[in-house]
């Protein structure tokens, strides 16, 4: 899993990178024209197969490659350079940031993954306090097996995904700074959107892989055996179990939370072998959802697709023929 794909804050572009399709690269996609721009990489990245990104400073893009964070900074004068390694995680996935000034996260990076490269779960999360002195601190997280793809909302709530399904939390850092972590994940699930079954074939299966708060709804891109949906469901109005709160939510409040993000949750494609890049915003109360959806125009490439809140998603362009 990582989170591929970010809008720009003013909608206008979607940064995208290219490694779970099989290619290498790192690009911004102009959302108005389709144009394309590719990431100027160091000789040392070229072949490299770059998945995760994520939003750093304005105008800035995060990304990891070859065990490290890098920084993409277009216009400068090094264009893309190494921020930090990603030790002690191994094969770290799922980059994030917490942008939200005046909080104690406030610029800490943020992973998924394990220590040991054989670890059978998906691992998770390790963040990374500001400043050239700090390695990544694990998450303590008791009982849950996976936190992966998370991302901060505008206002700093903090989603994730764990187990197939959509989880809402933060973490509850350590006052103990002899600790050899960063906290604690406190979280809980809000939204059981996985649809599980089993069969000869088990070609049914989707779980959520990625999502992406905007406006009043959670957008969440499902995904299985050559299978892929996207579906959102509301946003609620404020979170359930926080780091701040000193009680535990009870048993009925969790299934009337689950009961009404169901209730409420539309399907916004669905039936496609396969997405990727998927990423959402919302602009002047007008949703942008982006992904990159299959090859369907001879002699043309992976088509990208917007959906702005009505009707179907419509193509904008296409990502060049391998």
């Amino acid at each position: 899993m990582a989170n591929e794909a970010f809008f720009s804050k003013d909608g206008r572009t979607v940064t995208m990178g290219l490694g779970s399709r099989g290619r290498t690269g790192l690009l911004q996609v102009d959302i108005a024209t389709g144009k394309i721009t590719q990431a100027p990489l160091p000789a040392e990245l070229k072949e490299e197969s770059i998945e995760s990104v994520a939003a750093g400073s304005e105008g800035e893009t995060l990304f990891l490659a070859k065990e490290s964070v890098w920084v993409w900074t277009p216009g400068a004068a090094t264009p893309v350079k190494r921020v930090c390694a990603t030790a002690p995680v191994v094969g770290a996935t799922d980059l994030f940031v917490a942008t939200v000034p005046g909080t104690p996260l406030t610029d800490c990076l943020f992973v998924s993954g394990n220590e040991t490269a054989d670890a059978t779960s998906l691992g998770t999360f390790y963040g990374r306090k500001p400043g050239g002195k700090h390695t990544f601190l694990s998450i303590f997280c008791r009982r849950v097996s996976s936190a992966t793809g998370g991302v901060f909302s505008d206002d700093g709530r903090l989603f994730f995904v764990s187990d197939g399904d959509v989880w809402e939390g933060g973490i509850q850092t350590d006052e103990d700074t002899g600790m050899e972590r960063l906290g604690t994940l406190v979280g809980a699930r809000i939204a059981p959107l996985a649809i599980m079954n089993t069969d000869e074939a088990n070609g049914g299966s989707l779980w959520v892989q990625h999502v992406a708060p905007a406006g009043k709804w959670i957008y969440a891109q499902l995904r299985g055996r050559h299978m892929s949906a996207i579906l959102r469901t509301p946003l609620p109005a404020k979170p359930m179990y926080a780091p701040t709160s000193n009680d535990s939510p009870s048993a009925k409040d969790q299934l009337d939370a689950m009961a009404h993000s169901l209730n409420k949750t539309e399907v916004i494609a669905d039936d496609m072998e396969y997405a990727a890049g998927f990423c959402a915003i919302e602009i002047g109360g007008t949703p942008r959802v982006f992904f990159c959806g299959d090859a369907t125009e001879e002699n043309k490439g992976p088509a990208l697709m917007l959906w702005e809140g009505t009707g179907k998603p419509r193509v904008i362009g296409h990502l060049p023929q391998e």
